[in-house]
């Protein structure tokens, strides 16, 4: 009988850390990675605030607006009304801890990003029915490696665009 593999916890900066590649840039390109890598942990992760308020239906996000949040939100177990949400700042990841194991968690995250770093940059859309037009971010998702844009048209409309349908142009400048 093959011996079970011990669950792995660390804190949610150790985990960081030992994801990052020698002189890798900690930038909103590396929480995207590490998203997506988390992401197809999910299934076997637990994370130390969720567990702590016993949260269901949970769903991760890196939230980027230069600095860098963890926020959790969920249902609670008990069947309250509404949702809870528990952020916490990147100087204090080392708090956060992480368990990654062999057991499945019957209730698993989902993870993603929002980074606003690229808010008001312009774009002009080539594909689908906004082709044309062009408009400006106001925020970039992603669940896994799946990207989303919030995107503002010119015209004054707001959409959710796919990231392959977009063409990005220079930052605006001041």
């Amino acid at each position: 009988m093959p011996a079970a593999i011990q669950p792995v916890t660390v804190p949610l900066s150790t985990l960081i850390e030992g994801f990052s590649r020698p002189n890798e840039p900690m930038n909103e390109d590396f929480v995207r990675r590490f998203s997506g890598w988390l992401h197809l942990a999910a299934p076997r992760m637990r994370v130390s605030v969720v567990e702590q308020l016993q949260l269901l239906d949970v769903v991760l996000t890196f939230h980027m607006r230069k600095r860098v949040k963890l926020m959790a939100t969920g249902r609670l177990a008990d069947g309250g009304p509404g949702d809870v949400t528990v952020t916490v700042d990147e100087s204090d990841f080392s708090s956060v801890i992480v368990t990654v194991s062999e057991e499945a968690n019957p209730n698993p995250y989902e993870i993603c990003t929002l980074d606003y770093s690229y808010a008001g940059r312009a774009v002009s859309v080539n594909e689908g029915p906004h082709t044309g037009k062009s408009g400006t971010i106001l925020v970039v998702a992603t669940i896994g490696d799946a990207q989303q844009n919030r995107v503002q048209l010119s015209a004054g409309d707001v959409v959710t665009l796919d990231g392959a349908v977009l063409s990005w142009d220079e930052l605006p400048t001041e």
